[in-house]
């Protein structure tokens, strides 16, 4: 899709413009901070099980789950930083970041990649959800229990929504992998071209893998790590992550959202069905 505003193109071997930098990334973080926020009241859980760590810290569950929402926002800050940076240089796209520097025409675009990112999204979580039941005969029984304690609300639907979809997405594909691409890019093309195919699958795999390796901290929160729970993680995790990054590299950063986004909605609509299948 042509932009409308030839001074707002930032594609690989663009230049920079005056204010490319500024506007897309306050946008961008500001956007991130809603998923961030969305975050807290999903926490209770987690922070109940922190605080009962031995050696954890006497503090009131609010202000740990508070506490908890540190580590993001600064993961946000520095991966929107990082993004707003290289992902126009690598011919990555974002069109809200685009709108930001004042071009036009994303709507049409994004309206035309729906289709896709729902679909994706909605495939990659019933085979996640496949893939959890057939990994669950290795699992120990303390970590099924404890998830078995965690129901899909609608907290931490919304949770899923706004902190995975959107937050997750600007931290591990904006910034993660951009920086993934671009330092191969510059490495092996020294920043000429647009990256080369391996480039970008490369990214996309160690992108997605240490995705699902970020949510181990929350999983041993539940019960000692095993083999079998750390394969499952991360490969559950990495498996969205691969789709997402599909995404991002041949769509734009808002078609990975909404695929991120609408595989939590499958997730919440799974246990629904479930729950009502045993209430007959």
């Amino acid at each position: 899709m042509s932009v409308t505003n030839p001074e707002a193109d930032t594609r690989a071997g663009a230049p920079r413009v005056r204010g490319s930098f500024r506007r897309p990334f306050l946008l961008l973080f500001a956007l991130g901070m809603v998923g961030v926020l969305a975050l807290y009241p999903a926490l209770g859980p987690t922070a109940e099980m922190v605080a009962a760590q031995p050696g954890a810290p006497e503090m009131r569950l609010p202000l740990l789950q508070a506490l908890l929402l540190v580590n993001p926002t600064i993961l946000l800050l520095i991966a929107v930083a990082v993004g707003t940076l290289l992902a126009p240089r690598l011919g990555l796209r974002s069109y809200l970041a685009e709108s930001a520097r004042g071009a036009r025409g994303g709507l049409p675009a994004l309206r035309s990649e729906l289709p896709w990112a729902i679909a994706l999204g909605a495939v990659a979580a019933l085979l996640i959800l496949v893939l959890d039941v057939a990994f669950r005969p290795w699992l120990p029984e303390e970590f099924l229990a404890r998830a078995a304690e965690q129901p899909r609300t609608l907290a931490l639907t919304l949770a899923g929504m706004l902190y995975g979809g959107v937050t997750e997405e600007l931290i591990v594909r904006w910034g993660l992998l951009s920086l993934l691409a671009g330092s191969l890019w510059r490495l092996v093309q020294r920043g000429e071209g647009r990256p080369a195919g391996w480039i970008m699958w490369s990214a996309i795999v160690v992108a997605a893998v240490v995705f699902g390796a970020g949510h181990l901290g929350a999983v041993a929160a539940m019960a000692p790590l095993t083999g079998a729970l750390i394969t499952r993680t991360i490969v559950l995790n990495a498996l969205g992550g691969v789709v997402f990054g599909w995404l991002f590299w041949r769509k734009s950063l808002e078609a990975a959202m909404i695929a991120h986004a609408t595989g939590h909605v499958v997730f919440t609509l799974a246990a629904v069905a479930g729950t009502l299948l045993q209430s007959t």
